[in-house]
């Protein structure tokens, strides 16, 4: 019955790469329709195995990158609009050209594929081999292509169960890589079975091996780890302030204007005032939240000073700087103040590593520094280097990671490296407007906390700012665009934590280079 509906459907190619990317982005936040993830493999499969052209196959999985990209970050048009200060139809234009390559790991994988298929496959294959191919070789294809090529944004078919805690804390061991080999292993499985496309001697149950060894294993480990969590240590109350100024405001406020600076420090001070009554172990303010260059603005300085003196907790906010470095530009930075006994504050600073592409400096700038004569909305902020932890007067010691910082998995481990119990997050999503943007980074940096069983203090300019504890839930989300004083309580790991993933990093997939070569060696195709 399956195949009939597919063999009818087959003869709009396009229409079902389509789906397979409309079926990609409902997966993910706003819509956040994970089973979905589970069907995108069937149809993208089955489209490979039509003999056709290498320019045709790439054309279309191409139609579902883009169709995915669409779907999934149409936001980047109101961020040029708005940003760029361009017309929406100029904004569409440019965001239609960013979505031919944001993800571009599809049509390779599809190429590949439908490649693969055509040359050797030209006789059905025995049902074993079959199982193993669609099980195995196919997932493992998916996933590589997946981590090798490079994205804006870094996010994996598998982010898509962010929310699963009764499956996702084997990413501890393996990296969010898995979740995207088990949940393409299921789905081509299953494939397989519905709308086999070559005949078979027999239905190849065994198919099925494989997605039940991976789904049973991280099913079993995740109840393992909700059962027996990190050794609980001191609890952290948390204020999280979230003033709701956008970007658009602190970019009047860097150019001086003097009224707009005390206007956005006083707001976080006020919304701070309202909070100190809840008695915080720590206040926490967004990136940026004191546009102005700390420790070069004696004025603004005094006055943070004695507010900070008078609440009594310690402060981390994100705020500019100037660079040691480059006199002619500024850090992105975060600072923790903290009062002591002797009425000084204690002092420390972290700068930010990752700077975001044409939000903070142009690509290739420094080498051609006439884009920034033409594009002068663009920043060009100095480069921090060092990843080094903040540490309170109680012992607490925190690392700290600036808005993009907490979706990569190779800095963020660099981070955790440090013996650190806790990360802080500053984010600034205002550049994106009302949009399903910053439910889909938020959704994305709670996979740091299940790598490292570190837990996550996420605090934005508008939303959205929420906890996440070592085990992945989240804690209660402020609103986007609302002002809101969020406490929460957070329960740090009695000692620092070191997870398997921490200590071997992506070793998953040299394991599924290993599985390619091994299902890939040519007496293999033999039927």
């Amino acid at each position: 019955m399956f195949q009939n509906h597919f063999k009818s459907l087959a003869k709009f190619p396009w229409l079902i790469s389509i789906l397979s990317g409309v079926l990609v982005f409902l997966s993910f936040e706003k819509f956040n329709l994970p089973v979905l993830s589970l069907i995108f493999p069937i149809f993208f499969n089955a489209l490979t195995f039509q003999q056709r052209s290498l320019k045709h196959n790439f054309a279309l999985g191409f139609l579902t990158s883009f169709t995915v990209m669409v779907g999934g970050f149409y936001w980047v048009t109101y961020v040029i609009h708005e940003f760029g200060y361009l017309p929406w139809w100029i904004s569409f234009v440019i965001f239609l050209s960013f979505c031919g390559f944001g993800a571009l790991n599809f049509p390779i994988f599809f190429s590949l594929t439908a490649q693969i298929h055509k040359r050797f496959l030209k006789t059905p294959p025995k049902p074993f081999f079959a199982a193993l191919w669609f099980s195995l070789f196919l997932p493992a294809l998916f996933s590589t292509v997946e981590f090798f090529f490079p994205k804006l944004f870094p996010w994996y078919l598998g982010h898509c169960w962010y929310r699963a805690t009764y499956l996702n804390q084997i990413v501890e061991l393996t990296g969010s890589l898995v979740l995207s080999f088990a949940t393409y292993s299921l789905g081509s499985a299953v494939g397989l079975l519905l709308i086999p496309p070559f005949e078979l001697k027999r239905r190849p149950w065994e198919v099925l091996v494989v997605p039940i060894l991976i789904w049973t294993s991280a099913f079993g480990f995740s109840h393992y780890r909700l059962t027996h969590p990190p050794t609980p240590g001191r609890n952290l109350k948390v204020a999280m302030i979230q003033a709701n100024i956008g970007s658009l405001d602190k970019i009047k406020s860097e150019t001086g204007i003097k009224g707009m600076v005390d206007q956005v420090v006083e707001k976080y001070v006020q919304l701070t005032d309202k909070a100190v009554p809840f008695s915080p172990d720590l206040i926490v303010w967004p990136e940026t939240a004191m546009p102005y260059s700390v420790g070069h603005t004696a004025s603004r300085d005094r006055f943070l000073d004695q507010k900070i003196q008078q609440w009594g907790k310690p402060l981390i906010t994100g705020g500019y700087t100037k660079s040691d470095r480059n006199y002619f530009k500024d850090y992105n930075g975060a600072f923790l103040f903290e009062p002591t006994e002797n009425g000084q504050l204690k002092t420390q600073s972290y700068m930010k590593n990752i700077l975001l592409a044409f939000g903070e400096y142009f690509p290739f700038g420094e080498y051609f520094p006439i884009l920034y004569r033409y594009f002068p909305q663009v920043a060009d902020f100095e480069r921090g280097v060092r990843q080094d932890p903040v540490t309170l007067k109680d012992g607490t010691t925190l690392g700290v990671t600036i808005c993009y910082e907490a979706i990569v998995p190779s800095f963020f481990r660099k981070t955790a490296s440090h013996p650190i119990v806790g990360v802080v997050n500053l984010t600034n999503d205002s550049w994106f407007g009302p949009t399903s943007e910053p439910y889909l980074h938020g959704s994305l940096s709670v996979f740091r906390s299940l790598e490292t069983k570190l837990p996550l203090i996420r605090v934005t300019n508008t939303g959205l700012s929420f906890t996440v504890d070592s085990l992945g839930n989240q804690s209660k989300t402020t609103p986007l665009f609302e002002p809101e004083i969020l406490i929460s309580d957070l329960t740090l790991p009695a000692t620092p934590p070191q997870t398997f993933y921490m200590k071997h990093g992506d070793w998953f997939v040299v394991l599924l280079v290993g599985i390619l070569f091994l299902l890939g060696f040519r007496p293999f195709f033999k039927p």
